[in-house]
């Protein structure tokens, strides 16, 4: 039996690692196994002729809400050339509404519901056994006949069991995905997770033994993809400061943390960690109580503002903080708020704007009616308007979304920002939406791939702005910040090109 374990890259991180845990459960089986990602660039054509290259008996293909529809696509072709081809499916897009989704695709023979380790192990000893009593195996959905089978979900699995992913797969080089647990203290109804969301996690001894191989490595970064990852204080500072005691100098560990449960101890502990060492992702949702409470969040943002800015003032901790657009009794002027709020704590740190999405499973795709939510049919499935906040309204934001992204979203422009705010005593939300619709009205949106074109957009944006405070003074000044903030972005050489160019948006590079 040859079987071909790939998946098409997307944003989605835990598709990556997803496929390296199905490999370490299937390495000793007496099978012809391997592992390909394909790239998001590659063809639906591209993908389906490497695939038929191999002469697979068996593909399993990994889903998410970004590369769902291509893989539909692929699976059609695969079943037509090769009827004799199974072909299955997995991850958390397909493992919702699953009866309806293989009556829309009869080109798929089995689906993997939930956590596919322990379902996989079963399927392939069920075939290798040749007894195929597929409707013992939890979590699995078959064809018999014309028939769709949905067996119920397999027991949440237990990590401990599960081989060290990096074990068989790679070296654990460059930037690598890690998980020490599954399910997920974060009930934003937004957030999809697994039917069962109890959190089983991993050994403080197993974590610090799997880190020190990755930090003899000299991995690039590991990002922790738990949710969150501090939902138990005294774990989280074990494994931080094994993290900060054993510094290789070079690697660095992204979290996903809940601002709410940062304690003192922590926090000065954290002040020990090298400078970029230990990044921290903090979703504030919101900063209004009524939109947290219907999200399923803490009602009380004021404790996670004042430990993220505790946690600011060391300065050596990243911290990439995010908010969403369009949750439950939100309107545009209560997320303005937000964002304004939320742009002050970070304080020149990275700032996200999320879209929501209802993906299958979640609880805002259930109660879609309830909130008057209106969403694509298709995947990605956007939210397109909501009972407080308007299709038009949404547009606004995710334009503002892209813009604050090409601007903060990496840290850049830190000081500009900052500058025409005091100058101008404009509201952080207000300049960005002016700056949006500057950029989009003069068809500029296409230019934001380079620091130099933000530089200058920026610059002739403000020239506008300025002109009302009739002091060409401060437009100066704001010159030379915009200018010392793209120094910190760019080469000593890019820097010399711009400044032969000069601010005019209209004049062509040079080549």
């Amino acid at each position: 039996m040859k079987l071909l374990l790939t998946t098409i890259k997307t944003n989605n991180k835990q598709s990556n690692l997803a496929l390296k845990y199905l490999y370490g459960v299937l390495s000793d089986a007496p099978i012809e196994l391997e592992l390909h990602k394909f790239g998001r660039y590659e063809t639906s054509v591209e993908i389906y002729e490497s695939i038929m290259d191999g002469f697979y008996d068996l593909v399993y293909m990994h889903c998410d809400r970004e590369n769902i529809l291509q893989i539909r696509a692929i699976a059609q072709m695969l079943k037509k050339a090769s009827p004799d081809t199974g072909v299955m499916l997995g991850g958390m897009e397909v493992s919702f509404e699953t009866h309806d989704f293989m009556r829309e695709n009869p080109c798929v023979d089995y689906v993997i519901r939930g956590e596919g380790e322990t379902v996989m192990y079963h399927f392939i000893k069920s075939v290798l056994e040749r007894d195929y009593q597929f409707d013992k195996i939890a979590g699995l959905s078959y064809r018999n006949g014309k028939d769709i089978i949905v067996n119920p979900f397999d027991d949440p699995v237990d990590m401990s069991e599960l081989p060290f992913p990096y074990e068989k797969t790679d070296s654990g080089k460059g930037v690598v995905y890690y998980e020490t647990m599954r399910g997920t203290s974060d009930r934003s109804i937004h957030r999809q997770y697994l039917p069962d969301p109890r959190i089983r996690s991993l050994s403080i001894s197993r974590v610090c033994t799997e880190l020190r191989y990755f930090l003899s490595k000299e991995a690039e970064k590991v990002v922790f993809l738990d949710r969150w990852f501090n939902f138990n204080s005294e774990r989280a500072y074990r494994v931080f400061e094994y993290i900060i005691n054993n510094d290789n100098g070079k690697t660095s560990f992204e979290f996903n943390i809940n601002g709410d449960n940062l304690d003192d101890e922590t926090i000065r502990l954290l002040e020990d960690a090298r400078k970029g060492q230990i990044i921290f992702n903090i979703d504030i949702g919101s900063t209004n109580a009524e939109v947290l409470g219907a999200m399923g969040r803490r009602e009380n943002v004021y404790q996670l503002m004042y430990n993220v800015s505790k946690l600011m003032k060391a300065g050596n901790i990243d911290i990439v903080i995010s908010i969403a657009a369009g949750l439950p009794f939100e309107t545009e002027s209560m997320f303005a708020r937000s964002f304004n709020k939320a742009f002050g704590l970070a304080d020149g740190m990275p700032i996200q704007i999320e879209q929501l999405y209802a993906d299958k499973g979640t609880t805002l795709r259930k109660q879609a009616e309830r909130y008057a939510y209106i969403y694509s049919d298709m995947a990605p499935y956007e939210v397109i308007s909501g009972g407080h906040m308007s299709s038009g309204q949404l547009l606004v934001i995710r334009k503002i979304a892209k813009i604050v992204d090409a601007y903060i979203g990496d840290g850049g422009f830190k000081n500009s920002f900052p500058r025409m705010l005091n100058d101008t005593g404009v509201r952080p939300y207000e300049l960005f939406k002016s700056l949006s619709l500057y950029i989009f009205d003069e068809g500029l949106e296409n230019r934001l791939n380079k620091k130099e074109n933000l530089a200058k957009i920026l610059y002739a944006f403000a020239e506008a702005l300025y002109k009302e405070l009739s002091d060409a003074g401060k437009l100066e000044m704001l010159q030379d910040v915009i200018h010392g903030d793209l120094e910190e972005l760019i080469s000593v050489e890019d820097i010399k090109r711009f400044e032969r160019q000069g601010w005019d948006l209209k004049k062509k590079e040079e080549d």
